[in-house]
């Protein structure tokens, strides 16, 4: 290199040493006009407990003893076959035959088709109330509750219906509160009633797992989910979605804002709202809200609640003037059915 070469290359390392390094103008955000919003107090917004005891732990490990399991082959597709006669066909749940393959409402099997099929889910050692609680990981308390709103007659919780018999809507059923379907059996044992039983709350399980997924599922609180399994059993699966923002709320764990959702009073047939479907909703909504944290219901959820009360009872009066029923005689028996969910925490209409 000559001499004026490495004079040059001096001179320029001499400046670009020297000269500061330029910094990056960062342009801060704008300012809102609007003062920066204070965190929302969360105190009430969802204080469900979010934990399991170790009650409900055990509860929900014991269920196992009470299945049988066994695996099935895989499944060519066949000409006019569906997803649903292929799940009848092996006796298993149609959610997790599509979980399984990773389908959906919207997907379409082709003729040919493999399918992985899960195994076939046998009951056994199911013979009472106590046995049908612990088979689906709900407790005797909402079990029992549950029969109770079931039975028409009032039956005590050691006796079941074994024969048919039609319900306030006229509807033939068996057992608790399953509704006959054709070629069905006429004459249950104890034992098959309440097998019978669980095979309708898992089949409402399954469904609330399609419609939420089955993480957003195992993560609800103990009440909630078994409010969801009474609301399910009640009006099917469909329930769910026609409670406008109560999947949204039960995938986010938004609890108190989907307890305040579980208000669907229509009839499934003629689409009118029901005041017995306002009392049932309010049955739901006692037991989800057994899981707050002390005992503390948030404002939103009382106030839920007395909304549907007073729809119901509106309803209820309209009820009474078409059936030409004695209205006082109804709204006494609709209130004390009431207060036995909630005391005094609901405002009770009198007809004096």
């Amino acid at each position: 290199m000559d001499f004026l070469t490495k004079l040059l290359n001096k001179i320029s390392s001499v400046f670009s040493s020297s000269a500061p390094t330029p910094k990056v103008q960062t342009k801060p955000a704008s300012a809102s006009i609007m003062p920066a919003p204070k965190p929302a107090k969360k105190d009430n917004e969802i204080t469900m407990m979010s934990e399991m005891t170790d009650e409900q732990i055990q509860i929900r490990q014991n269920r196992e003893k009470y299945f049988d399991y066994k695996k099935n082959p895989n499944h060519k597709v066949q000409k006019n076959e569906t997803l649903e006669k292929i799940a009848q066909k092996y006796e298993v749940s149609l959610y997790e035959l599509m979980e399984l393959n990773g389908l959906n409402d919207k997907s379409v099997i082709r003729l040919g088709q493999t399918l992985k099929i899960p195994p076939t889910r046998k009951i056994k050692n199911v013979k009472n109330l106590s046995d049908i609680a612990s088979a689906m990981g709900v407790s005797s308390e909402f079990l029992k509750r549950f029969k109770r709103i079931e039975d028409s007659q009032n039956l005590p919780d050691n006796k079941f219906h074994n024969v048919p018999y039609k319900d306030s809507n006229g509807v033939l059923t068996i057992g608790i509160g399953h509704a006959v379907r054709a070629g069905e059996k006429q004459k249950l044992t104890d034992a098959e009633v309440c097998q019978l039983c669980v095979r309708d709350l898992l089949a409402a399980e399954d469904s609330i797992k399609h419609s939420i997924g089955k993480s957003a599922y195992e993560k609800l609180p103990q009440s909630v989910r078994e409010a969801l399994l009474d609301m399910v059993f009640n009006k099917g699966e469909s329930v769910i979605q026609k409670s406008e923002g109560l999947s949204y709320c039960l995938k986010v764990g938004k609890y108190e804002a989907a307890i305040n959702k579980m208000t669907y009073n229509k009839a499934t047939k003629t689409g009118k709202e029901m005041a017995g479907l306002s009392k049932r909703r309010l049955f739901d909504i006692s037991v989800a809200i057994k899981g707050y944290k002390g005992g503390k219901i948030p404002q939103s959820n009382i106030n839920t609640i007395q909304n549907v009360y007073n729809r119901g009872v509106e309803l209820l009066r309209q009820e009474c003037k078409e059936k030409n029923w004695n209205f006082k005689n109804q709204l006494e028996a609709y209130n004390k059915e009431v207060q036995s969910y909630f005391g005094n925490l609901v405002k009770i209409k009198l007809v004096m």
